[in-house]
Protein backbone atom coordinates (compact mmCIF):
# COMPACT_ATOMS: atom_id res chain seq x y z
CA UNK A 1 0.00 0.00 0.00
CA UNK A 2 1.29 3.46 -0.86
CA UNK A 3 1.18 6.14 1.79
CA UNK A 4 0.33 9.72 0.92
CA UNK A 5 0.47 12.64 3.28
CA UNK A 6 -2.35 15.10 2.65
CA UNK A 7 -3.66 18.24 4.30
CA UNK A 8 -7.39 18.71 4.71
CA UNK A 9 -9.33 21.86 5.37
CA UNK A 10 -10.75 22.19 8.87
CA UNK A 11 -14.42 21.55 7.89
CA UNK A 12 -13.52 18.41 5.95
CA UNK A 13 -11.34 17.13 8.77
CA UNK A 14 -14.11 17.77 11.30
CA UNK A 15 -16.69 15.97 9.14
CA UNK A 16 -14.44 12.92 8.70
CA UNK A 17 -13.65 12.77 12.43
CA UNK A 18 -17.38 12.80 13.16
CA UNK A 19 -17.90 9.87 10.77
CA UNK A 20 -15.12 7.89 12.49
CA UNK A 21 -16.51 8.68 15.96
CA UNK A 22 -19.98 7.56 14.91
CA UNK A 23 -18.57 4.14 14.03
CA UNK A 24 -19.19 4.32 10.30
CA UNK A 25 -15.46 3.84 9.61
CA UNK A 26 -12.87 2.02 11.70
CA UNK A 27 -10.27 4.75 11.31
CA UNK A 28 -9.50 8.06 9.64
CA UNK A 29 -7.68 6.54 6.68
CA UNK A 30 -10.68 4.33 5.85
CA UNK A 31 -12.91 7.41 5.81
CA UNK A 32 -10.48 9.27 3.51
CA UNK A 33 -10.17 6.31 1.16
CA UNK A 34 -13.95 5.87 0.89
CA UNK A 35 -14.49 9.59 0.28
CA UNK A 36 -11.76 9.78 -2.37
CA UNK A 37 -12.95 6.62 -4.11
CA UNK A 38 -16.55 7.82 -4.33
CA UNK A 39 -15.54 11.30 -5.47
CA UNK A 40 -13.07 10.35 -8.20
CA UNK A 41 -14.24 6.91 -9.31
CA UNK A 42 -17.92 7.03 -8.39
CA UNK A 43 -20.16 4.65 -6.56
CA UNK A 44 -20.36 1.19 -8.08
CA UNK A 45 -23.80 -0.05 -9.08
CA UNK A 46 -25.65 -1.66 -6.18
CA UNK A 47 -25.93 -5.11 -7.77
CA UNK A 48 -22.41 -5.28 -9.26
CA UNK A 49 -21.08 -7.17 -6.25
CA UNK A 50 -23.52 -10.01 -6.91
CA UNK A 51 -23.10 -10.02 -10.71
CA UNK A 52 -26.78 -9.42 -11.47
CA UNK A 53 -28.52 -6.70 -13.43
CA UNK A 54 -31.08 -4.30 -12.01
CA UNK A 55 -33.69 -5.64 -14.44
CA UNK A 56 -33.22 -9.18 -13.08
CA UNK A 57 -33.77 -7.93 -9.54
CA UNK A 58 -36.90 -6.04 -10.57
CA UNK A 59 -38.36 -9.14 -12.26
CA UNK A 60 -37.69 -11.25 -9.17
CA UNK A 61 -39.20 -8.61 -6.86
CA UNK A 62 -42.32 -8.34 -9.03
CA UNK A 63 -42.72 -12.12 -8.97
CA UNK A 64 -42.33 -12.23 -5.16
CA UNK A 65 -44.84 -9.41 -4.62
CA UNK A 66 -47.34 -11.15 -6.90
CA UNK A 67 -46.93 -14.36 -4.87
CA UNK A 68 -47.52 -12.48 -1.63
CA UNK A 69 -50.69 -10.90 -3.06
CA UNK A 70 -51.98 -14.32 -4.16
CA UNK A 71 -51.31 -15.79 -0.71
CA UNK A 72 -52.97 -12.81 0.98
CA UNK A 73 -56.11 -13.19 -1.17
CA UNK A 74 -56.20 -16.93 -0.51
CA UNK A 75 -55.95 -16.30 3.25
CA UNK A 76 -52.67 -18.18 3.71
CA UNK A 77 -50.90 -15.24 5.36
CA UNK A 78 -51.41 -14.31 8.99
CA UNK A 79 -51.50 -10.67 10.05
CA UNK A 80 -48.31 -9.51 11.74
CA UNK A 81 -48.74 -8.09 15.21
CA UNK A 82 -45.78 -6.49 16.99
Amino acid sequence: MNRHHITLSAPVSKALRAQVRSGRYKDFSAAIQDAAWHYFVGKPPVFEEYAVKAEEVEVAATRDVAGIRRDRKAGRLKAWKP
